[in-house]
C-alpha cells in the first residue's frame, strides 16, 4: 500500500481501519506514526466535542413550547374571560401574534445554539487531513530554517532571476509569471521540496517586513477551504488553488495578504 492510499484511508476514519491498513502500519514506522497522530487528533476533537455542553433543561424548554393550536385556544379562552368581565363581546386578543412571536423566538434561539455550537465544532476550520497537512508544513519549515533565519537576520541573498525560479518551480507543474503590475519583490531562494511524499512542490523564499517569507506550492488535491497554520513562530495560510495548493507563511506579525493576491494571479499550472 503507498503513502498516498494509506493516508487517504486513515484520515477518512481513524476509528474504523481494516487489517491492512493495520498491517502497513505495523510494517512501516512511519505509516505507524502518522496512524498515531490521527488517532491522537480523533481522540482531541472528540473531547472538545465533549466537552461543549448544553442546557440541562433544553428538552423540557423545548416540550413545553405549545402548539399553533393550544396557543389559539388559550387565547380565545383568555378573550371570552376578558368579555364576560367587561360585557363585551367579540374583543379580539391584542397579544396573540406577539406570544406566538415570543413562543417561536425561544424555540428558535435555542435550536441557533445547538446549531452554532455543533457547527464550531464539526464545519468550521480544518479537517483532520488539512490538519495533518499544516504539521507537515511546519515541519518542512524547520528543516530549511537556516537559510530562513539568514533572511531574517539580514544576510544578503542574491535575487534569483525568473528562469531560476521557474526552473524550481516546475517541479511543482508550475512556473511564476512576471509580475509587472504587482508589488515588486526578490525570490532570495527556490528549490525543488517534498513535503508530502508522493506530490512535488516547491519553495520560494522572499523578503518580508518581518524577515523571509516562503511561498510554496504543492500539487496535492486542493483543500476544500482555505485555512491558517500557525505555531510560537510562524504564521501561515494554506490556499486551494488551480490543480493544488499555495502557501503562505512568514513570521509571526508578517503580513501576508498583500502577496496571497499578488501570487495568486502570478502562478500558472502547467499539469
Amino acid at each position: 500500500m503507498n503513502e498516498l492510499e494509506f493516508r487517504k484511508r486513515v484520515y477518512e476514519n481513524p476509528k474504523e481501519l481494516d487489517q491492512a491498513v493495520l498491517d502497513a502500519a505495523n510494517a512501516n514506522p512511519e505509516y505507524q506514526k502518522t496512524l498515531d497522530e490521527a488517532t491522537e487528533l480523533e481522540g482531541a476533537l472528540a473531547s472538545l466535542l465533549n466537552s461543549t455542553e448544553l442546557p440541562d433543561d433544553l428538552a423540557s424548554k423545548l416540550l413545553a413550547i405549545p402548539t399553533t393550536d393550544e396557543l389559539e385556544e388559550l387565547e380565545n379562552i383568555q378573550a371570552d374571560e376578558l368579555a364576560a368581565s367587561a360585557n363585551v363581546s367579540h374583543i379580539k386578543p391584542k397579544g396573540k401574534k406577539q406570544n406566538l412571536f415570543q413562543y417561536y423566538t425561544i424555540a428558535a434561539s435555542l435550536i441557533l445554539a445547538i446549531g452554532i455550537t455543533l457547527s464550531l465544532n464539526l464545519n468550521n476550520g480544518p479537517s483532520s487531513a488539512d490538519i495533518a497537512f499544516g504539521n507537515d508544513l511546519l515541519a518542512h519549515l524547520y528543516g530549511e530554517i537556516e537559510e530562513i533565519n539568514d533572511i531574517k537576520n539580514g544576510q544578503v541573498y542574491v535575487a534569483l532571476n525568473m528562469d531560476d525560479v521557474n526552473d524550481s518551480m516546475a517541479n511543482a507543474g508550475t512556473r511564476l509569471l512576471s509580475a509587472k503590475d504587482s508589488q515588486p519583490f526578490d525570490v532570495r531562494s527556490a528549490k525543488p521540496c517534498e513535503i508530502i511524499p508522493a506530490f512535488q512542490s516547491a519553495h520560494l523564499l522572499i523578503e518580508g517586513s518581518q524577515g523571509a517569507v516562503s511561498v510554496i506550492v504543492v500539487n496535492n488535491s486542493p483543500v476544500e477551504n482555505e485555512f491558517v497554520i500557525r505555531d510560537d513562530r510562524f504564521n501561515g495560510i494554506v490556499i486551494p488553488m488551480g490543480e493544488g495548493n499555495l502557501i503562505l507563511v512568514g513570521e509571526q506579525k508578517e503580513d501576508l495578504n498583500q502577496y496571497k493576491s499578488m501570487f495568486a494571479e502570478n502562478i500558472e499550472w502547467l499539469i
